[in-house]
């Protein structure tokens, strides 16, 4: 008998699931995909807003279903209902399943406490770094208006390695165009990147000044305008890179969750069903809190296959043992900052080895 895999989205770990089809076929699964047609690699968001061309920053999951065999529905998920069974669509249809996967990524965290997702800061047009395709958006109009030869006075907000390479890649896809853009970045902390060592914090501070950028830290952000008055200047556009939260769609859903998403177990099963699992920045591991980086979604990905496989045989599912701590390359357009617990470096070699290690990810699956 034939059991149907419904796959809710197509983050890191659901590409995995999505080269082995043949294997989960073989396990007795029939597989439906709802997803995007594009996958966006969050570890090249910056090289798309720099100018990198759009398909060498993305994977065609239509494609990439069709060269598989698996069902691809591309309208939108919207709710669930567990007890029924059934994923519902914004174009009004649903799915039935038997079992469920959820791999519906991150949105951005609100920079203020009473959770507005767009604060009233004045009349600036507002940017989120996540989904990352909204990033080829803002590209764009960095692009539109140089060719008009109007200057842009943007802010990025966020000192976290998102904030960072926001705007060190801005300042230098102003610098190729030509164009004479103010880049301010606010920060609430006295310091960049507060889980790096000091000196790496330091040294990426430096490669900002040299790209133009104008840094502004220990701002307290608020729901009014009164943080925009040291700006001098009142921004056309404000990027938001305020840390990560869970999709919207996650706070509706009838799963046990917490602030970090669906509680799912070891075996990255929900904490209340066996049938449904959670991968990804939309999940939280019980009694480990996982930072939202794609890491952690591609290491998932061979213990959901293994554990979705032993659902269908009765075998014993796997554990899943998040890195005590992984390599991650901040890109600063023309330099990077790598970072490996308290060891760091920065430099070209860097940046060099994270465009290795992001175009060799996507060739995997191309």
């Amino acid at each position: 008998m034939t059991t149907h895999l419904v796959l809710v989205g197509a983050g890191h770990a659901h590409l995995h699931l999505l080269k082995h089809a043949s294997v989960l076929r073989r396990a007795g699964y029939r597989i439906t995909l709802v997803a995007p047609t594009r996958f966006w690699y969050s570890g090249m968001a910056a090289r798309l807003l720099s100018g990198a061309p759009r398909n060498a920053c993305s994977l065609d999951i239509a494609a990439l279903s069709a060269r598989h065999g698996i069902e691809h529905v591309t309208a939108p998920f919207v709710a669930l209902d567990v007890h029924t069974q059934h994923v519902f669509l914004a174009d009004g249809h649903h799915i039935a399943f038997d079992v469920l996967s959820l791999n519906v990524g991150s949105d951005v965290v609100p920079p203020i406490q009473t959770g507005a997702i767009v604060p009233a800061w004045g009349d600036a047009r507002y940017w989120h770094v996540k989904p990352i395709e909204r990033l080829d958006a803002l590209r764009q109009h960095v692009l539109d208006a140089a060719q008009q030869h109007r200057a842009l006075h943007m802010v990025v907000v966020g000192g976290g390695p998102s904030g960072v390479e926001m705007a060190a890649n801005l300042a230098g896809l102003s610098q190729r165009l030509g164009a004479a853009n103010d880049i301010r970045l606010v920060t609430r902390h006295s310091r960049l990147l507060p889980n790096a060592p000091d000196a790496a914090a330091r040294w990426a501070s430096r490669q900002l000044a040299r790209l133009g950028v104008d840094w502004h830290p220990s701002v307290a952000l608020d729901g009014n305008t009164g943080w925009l008055d040291f700006l001098d200047v009142s921004p056309d556009d404000i990027v938001l890179a305020t840390g990560l939260r869970p999709a919207y769609c996650v706070a509706d859903l009838p799963l046990a969750l917490d602030d970090n998403g669906i509680r799912i177990k070891t075996t990255l099963q929900s904490e209340q069903h066996a049938t449904i699992f959670a991968v990804g920045d939309c999940a939280s591991l019980i009694d480990h809190s996982l930072p939202k980086r794609g890491i952690e979604g591609v290491r998932q990905g061979p213990v959901l296959l293994h554990n979705l496989i032993a659902l269908q045989n009765g075998t014993s599912l796997r554990d899943y043992h998040p890195p005590v701590t992984a390599l991650a390359i901040v890109d600063m357009h023309d330099k990077g900052l790598a970072l490996y617990g308290e060891r760091w470096r920065g430099g070209r070699l860097a940046l060099r080895l994270k465009r290795y290690i992001d175009t060799r990810f996507l060739r995997r699956y191309r």
